[in-house]
């Protein structure tokens, strides 16, 4: 005989849709203001007007495409809206943007998600994926390098970890470089660094799920054992691979991993219903976000993580949909195959990655050399201006030559002063450096310029400046002609 269950007809809940999604909201809203304010306060205005129109875009696109499909239904607009809530997907899409990128960008992937992430499926509780998760996919796969010119932040924290170390770091001096470089585990917590708005201040996020969690917004599970599972699981990859303690928590502070925890894993439509199945759900998501990072070395574990597991978890809701005893059992025996499938599968992912190396030092570049036969200095032309007897046997000769401005920008001449005496340089001055500032105009140096101390037109060499040969033999040629005189 079987038996159907459902809840009695007086059955009564303090949580309503309704009310669930304002604490939502409010969360996130704590986590966006957080965000204004760091970017007001270390960057300035400019940043804090691009934080606040990611936002108005990402919700008003988000807004706007179920408007124009609730009138192609013939549908009451406002009572769509109400029962759809797409601001949350609005806001939680923003929150997952890098303050550099453009607008129409995110336009772009607010409509998108919203239009394949949610509707097409049927609308608001039939989605399989969760469509914030589909907007922040389509923005990474089409839109990377789309940045407004007008802002500029430097590398993630995941970025620096995933471009420069291959997410396996042991020698110790590197180690120190690299949690320099994002200034300290401490600084991850905390969430001072440029990154996506929501995602860099774990330390927030989880005060923040730790409410919504109480007050039954969420389900607790599904962030404990994400964090927890990821966590465990970079433990024995650093003790595999001789990293320090360090190497775990700097995974679980950065990409994102408690914002996606706390506001997109514990998304109730696109996982499993039950309790043992969202916490299946939950280690599958951390055993991808690790494997994601260290063997396919992408920053973005996270989110792939979850829209893979959002497709699992109508085969993980098949498993755990039996009887309460045989259930339980069923559920744990999954739970541990796949966390013991997830280990190994860890490790032999750790086993496969080189340790950071560090970059072998550059070869000093061979000095140039310039010398009378010289392309430039055979090409340049050279005027005497004027001589003056120092009454000691040393002439000055005033000698305009060409350069860099005259070759390049039809500019004026080096202007020079030579002394000669028994046919060896005594001095040369610069009068007037024409050439490219910073760059051309370094023959006014002295250790250049003593170069030519002693030279007779027989060993006239030197060495030339970096960067500026040209100027280099501009000045060699006026010496040339001084000694020719």
């Amino acid at each position: 005989m079987k038996f159907n269950y459902s809840p009695a007809p007086n059955y009564r809940s303090a949580l309503s849709t309704k009310r669930i999604m304002l604490e939502l909201l409010l969360g996130l809203l704590v986590v966006y203001a957080f965000s204004l304010y760091y970017y007001a306060t270390h960057f300035g205005t400019p940043y804090l007007m691009q934080a606040l129109i990611i936002m108005a875009v990402s919700v008003g696109s988000c807004v706007l495409t179920e408007v124009v499909w609730a009138l192609a239904n013939k549908k009451n607009v406002i009572s769509y809206l109400t029962g759809s809530f797409p601001w949350i997907t609005g806001v939680i899409l923003a929150l997952m943007m890098p303050i550099s990128i453009h607008w129409y960008a995110v336009a772009i992937s607010a409509v998108l998600c919203i239009l394949f992430g949610k509707l097409v499926f049927g609308g608001f509780g039939q989605n399989i994926f969760n469509p914030a998760a589909v907007g922040r996919a389509v923005i990474f796969a089409a839109f990377t390098g789309l940045t407004t010119a007008d802002i500029v932040t430097s590398a993630t924290p995941t970025t620096v970890m995933a471009s420069t170390y291959s997410w396996c770091v042991t020698d110790a001096s590197m180690v120190s470089a690299l949690l320099d470089s994002v200034g300290g585990l401490q600084n991850l917590l905390f969430g001072f660094y440029p990154g996506a708005l929501g995602e860099t201040s774990a330390l927030l996020i989880l005060i923040v799920g730790v409410v919504l969690a109480i007050r039954k917004v969420i389900d607790w599970r599904v962030p404990v054992v994400y964090i927890g599972s990821v966590f465990v699981l970079t433990s024995v990859m650093a003790l595999y691979k001789g990293m320090g303690m360090w190497y775990p928590v700097y995974h679980i502070l950065t990409g994102g991993l408690f914002f996606g925890a706390v506001f997109m894993a514990t998304d109730p439509v696109t996982t499993p219903t039950s309790a043992a199945g969202r916490v299946i759900y939950a280690l599958g998501c951390a055993i991808l976000t690790v494997l994601i990072r260290v063997k396919a070395n992408l920053p973005e574990g996270v989110l792939y993580s979850i829209l893979i597991m959002n497709a699992c978890s109508p085969m993980i809701e098949r498993v755990c949909d039996c009887e309460q005893i045989k259930g339980l059992k069923t559920s744990l025996i999954t739970f541990a195959c796949v966390a013991v499938l997830g280990l190994g599968s860890g490790v032999l992912a750790i086993h496969a990655v080189e340790p950071a190396k560090k970059p072998e030092p550059k070869p000093e570049p061979k000095p140039v050399t310039v010398n009378k036969d010289s392309k430039f200095v055979q090409d340049f032309k050279a005027t005497v201006n004027g001589s003056t007897d120092n009454g000691d046997g040393s002439i000055t000769y005033a000698i305009s030559c060409e350069g860099y401005a005259v070759m390049d920008h039809d500019g004026e001449p080096n202007e020079l002063e030579i002394t000669v005496k028994d046919s060896a340089v005594v001095s040369v001055k610069v009068v007037k450096a024409m050439d490219t500032e910073y760059i051309g105009d370094r023959i006014t140096d002295a250790d250049f310029r003593e170069q030519f101390v002693g030279l007779t037109l027989e060993d006239l060499e030197v060495e030339a400046l970096s960067g500026a040969t040209i100027s280099s033999s501009s000045v060699l040629k006026a010496v040339m002609t001084a000694l020719e005189q």
